[in-house]
């Protein structure tokens, strides 16, 4: 439900509520954070559920206790699903942090007000080069990061199998 707020109505919204400047980087970084909550609960939520009960229910034949067991058992075998949420999470939030130019934060955003103020198509172009660029990096570093901590899951060409 978080989700569907628009990001340029929250955008507005916030300084009202947090009590801060309307120009406030603030205002950007909660409204990511709302954003990201909102999609990170569901994943993690549907991670954990996904986890085998033949695994939990061994898992508490071995004497593990419900804390031991979900960050020593749980949370490793839904991480692959959690890390797949964040990237989701994180691409996102490139792209939406770019409508923070809107109400005049700036960032990779200011090209795209610019280049449409200006009726110029190069800043345009630039803009969504670069977003894409930064969105591709956070990615690969997210998915090098999996594969770090996730050995035992194979790996494919086209990402996780």
């Amino acid at each position: 439900m978080l989700y569907s707020i628009p990001s340029l109505a929250l955008f507005v919204f916030l300084p009202v509520l947090l009590g801060t400047k309307i120009l406030a980087p603030a205002n950007i970084v909660v409204a990511l954070t709302i954003y990201t909550v909102a999609l990170l609960a569901r994943t993690v939520a549907d991670g954990l559920r996904a986890v085998d009960p033949v695994i939990t229910q061994s898992a508490t034949a071995m004497g593990y206790r419900r804390m031991r067991r979900l960050v020593d058992v749980e949370l490793p075998v839904a991480l692959p699903v959690i890390l797949a949420g964040l990237r989701v999470a994180t691409v996102s939030n490139i792209s939406l942090v770019s409508v923070g130019a809107l109400i005049g934060i700036g960032g990779l955003g200011q090209l795209f007000t610019r280049g449409f103020q200006l009726f110029y198509l190069e800043p345009i172009i630039i803009g969504i080069i670069l977003s894409v660029l930064l969105a591709g990096l956070a990615d690969l570093i997210i998915v090098l990061v999996q594969r770090a901590l996730t050995p035992w899951t194979k790996y494919q060409r086209g990402g996780a199998a």
